[in-house]
Formats: C-alpha cells, sequence, structure tokens
C-alpha cells in the first residue's frame, strides 16, 4: 500500500517536472565542456599569435575596450591569461534582477576580445544572444530571468531529488528473491522494449542515484540562497562567515596603480590558469584579482588586494586558508560539474546529466503504456 502511494507521487512528480529536468540536463551536458567547446569553436577570438612583446598596460587595453562599446557601456570585469597565446576578455554587464525573460534581465552583456600586444579589438561580442549563454541561461533559468527562472529550476530539482529518492524505494528489490535482486542491477538487452524501458529507468536510476544527487543538490544553492545559507551553517557550525576582503578607503583609483597591481600579480602567478579582475563602483574600494590556479576549476584559488593609490599588496587569502565551510562553499562548482576530479571527471557529469535526461523520458513511455486489463468476463461453457 506504501509502495502504490509513493508509485503515484513518482509518477505525477515525474509528469509535471519532466520537460524541465531534460531540458537543465541536456543543457548541463553542454556546459561541463564549455572551455574545451569554445576553445574549438571560437578559436579566433580567444587565441593570437604568439610574440615576444610584452602586453599592454591593463589601463590601455581596458581603454580601448570602453571605446569599442561607448560611453554608455560600463565594463565591469576582465579576464586575464597569463598564457602567451590567448587574447584578454573584457566583460560589460548590466541587469534587471526584477525583470522576466532572458533578454529583459540583461540589459546589456558585452565581452570584447582584446589581443593583449597589440591593443587591438579581435570582435566585441553580444554575450546575451551567444550561444553557450544562451546554454547556461537554459539551465539556470529556462531564458525567464533570475526572478521567476531561478526559483523554478530551483523546485524543479528539488522535485527531481524527491524522485531519485521515491525511485530508489521503488527499485529496491524484495528479500529473499535472488531473480528480483538480479533483474534490479541488470538490463535485459534480449527482452522487448517494453522490458528493456522499464530497465533503462529503474537500473540506471539506481546507478546514477548518488552522482546525480550531488550534482542537484549543488546546482540548488545557484537557486536558492536559504540553500547556501544552510549548507554553510551546518559546516561552519553556525559561526558568521569571515570577511576578508579590505575595508574601502578614502581614495580614488589611478590607472597606474591598476597597472602595478596587475604586473605583480602576475609577477607572482605567471602559470595561472586565469586572473579575474572585477571593476568595483564602490568608492575606495581596492583593486581585487581572483587566480584560478588550475583549467576549469574554482577550488584551487588566490585573491589579492591592491591599494587603489600606490598599486600595493594589503591583502590575500587562498584556499588553503579557508575554514571548512568556506572550503565546502569553494568546491561546489566543481563538484556540480565534474571538474573536481579533471577531465574525467566533466566526462563522468557529462554522462551523469545524459542518464538524468533520460529518465523522465522512460519514465513517461512506462506511463503511457499500461499494463494489459486482464479479461474478466467468465469464458463460455460449450454445450
Amino acid at each position: 500500500m506504501i509502495k502504490k502511494g509513493i508509485s503515484w507521487v513518482h509518477r505525477w512528480l515525474g509528469i509535471i517536472t519532466g520537460l524541465v529536468v531534460i531540458i537543465i540536463s541536456l543543457t548541463g551536458c553542454i556546459y561541463v565542456f564549455v572551455d574545451e567547446l569554445k576553445a574549438v569553436f571560437y578559436r579566433d577570438r580567444l587565441f593570437v599569435q604568439t610574440t615576444h612583446q610584452t602586453t599592454q598596460p591593463l589601463s590601455v587595453l581596458m581603454a580601448n575596450a570602453r571605446k569599442a562599446l561607448g560611453k554608455e557601456i560600463d565594463i565591469s570585469r576582465c579576464d586575464i591569461y597569463p598564457s602567451a597565446d590567448r587574447s584578454w576578455i573584457f566583460r560589460a554587464i548590466k541587469t534587471n534582477p526584477d525583470a522576466i525573460g532572458h533578454w529583459n534581465y540583461y540589459e546589456y552583456y558585452y565581452r570584447v576580445y582584446m589581443n593583449p600586444y597589440t591593443g587591438s579589438v579581435i570582435q566585441v561580442e553580444d554575450t546575451r544572444n551567444e550561444f553557450f549563454q544562451l546554454v547556461l541561461s537554459l539551465h539556470t533559468d529556462m531564458l525567464l530571468g533570475h526572478r521567476i527562472g531561478q526559483p523554478l529550476v530551483g523546485i524543479c530539482v528539488l522535485i527531481f531529488i524527491v524522485l531519485l529518492l521515491s525511485g530508489l524505494v521503488l527499485w529496491w528489490p524484495k528479500k529473499g528473491k535472488k531473480k528480483a535482486l538480479k533483474q534490479a542491477f541488470t538490463i535485459k538487452w534480449k527482452a522487448k522494449f517494453k522490458r528493456i524501458n522499464y530497465d533503462l529507468h529503474n537500473t540506471l536510476g539506481f546507478y546514477v542515484l548518488v552522482p546525480a544527487l550531488i550534482i542537484a543538490l549543488t546546482g540548488t544553492v545557484y537557486s536558492f540562497k536559504w540553500m547556501d545559507a544552510s549548507i554553510y551553517a551546518i559546516f561552519s557550525g553556525g559561526k558568521q562567515k569571515t570577511e576578508r576582503r579590505p575595508s574601502p578607503i578614502q581614495t580614488s583609483g589611478t590607472t597606474i596603480a591598476l597597472d602595478r597591481a596587475l604586473s605583480d600579480v602576475l609577477n607572482k602567478y605567471p602559470k595561472a590558469d586565469m586572473i579575474s579582475t572585477r571593476f568595483s563602483r564602490q568608492p575606495g574600494a581596492p583593486y581585487d584579482f581572483q587566480v584560478r590556479l588550475q583549467p576549469g576549476r574554482t577550488y584551487h584559488f588566490n585573491w589579492l588586494f591592491y591599494n587603489t593609490t600606490t598599486g600595493h599588496l594589503l591583502s590575500s587569502y587562498g584556499t588553503a586558508d579557508l575554514q571548512l565551510a568556506e572550503k565546502v562553499r569553494a568546491l561546489n562548482f566543481d563538484l556540480h560539474v565534474g571538474s573536481f576530479a579533471g577531465f574525467p571527471g566533466k566526462i563522468l557529469g557529462f554522462c551523469i546529466c545524459l542518464i538524468c535526461a533520460s529518465l523522465p523520458i522512460t519514465g513517461f513511455i512506462i506511463w503511457l503504456r499500461p499494463k494489459k486489463k486482464k479479461n474478466k468476463l467468465p469464458k463460455l461453457l460449450s454445450s
């Protein structure tokens, strides 16, 4: 009786959220390899000819990027690549958190790809319409904007977690029946389509249960602030977050200080994968540089803060300085996309997402093909 109730809930929750789960999972399959795919399809804008020249000062490149975008567009970030063959990317983003729809949420979003040696603009990209950004927005908010889309996706992912756990209860084989136990762990490929589909849903659902739960739980952190706060509270024992950013000072930033600060960062981390700096609108806020030490992994990082007048280092911290709760938070993205285990982890993440995308489809087919009703009419006895 209990299993029947669980089965009913499992069935209808799956039907209600199935389409969203399919879209989230398939876009996840693509975005797992976003860096590798961009390196293939966007090679002309991501890579430059290696030269023996020194790079132009960051302030000069930024001025050229501003000129390319126009005075009304504010640059908010620059992604700097110490590798000699990479372009540098300036980002300009303005959002409306209350807007509905992807193109209303992003009032504008541009990426300016710069040759760091010549200071020339390689390409100005309207990122609102760029393929991989659309894939990401589909994945995070179904192109509905953050106000409606993020909670919708988050709720569907929470329901998917319920489906995974209820599916485990429905999958659980009966005690003492070896045949049922064997069937629970194997797919009978020589059987008819109905049986193969049933096995694909149940057996694959069991095998991906743990990694799918990890992907789903880490995904809800981006949808709900309360989930992020809850996980932090669990691992910190209820302690408040440590503030590591230096307080703003009553001074205005200078281009000389900015260039000097970047030069120091590049000297400290010449083999870093990427260095990101965000241009704060808060007066007196220090120049900050986040250094990603390994490709595709956000967990291994160092963060440095510089005086905006002198360009001297104020403070810094890295992964080793974090408390347990902060380390868990820093690891969230790498767990979500599988990059915590490098490229093999990404392949695993791709496979898990693909199977997750198949579960609503195989489940719908099971629901669509009801069991044949037994003929309850009594047999006619011949006289």
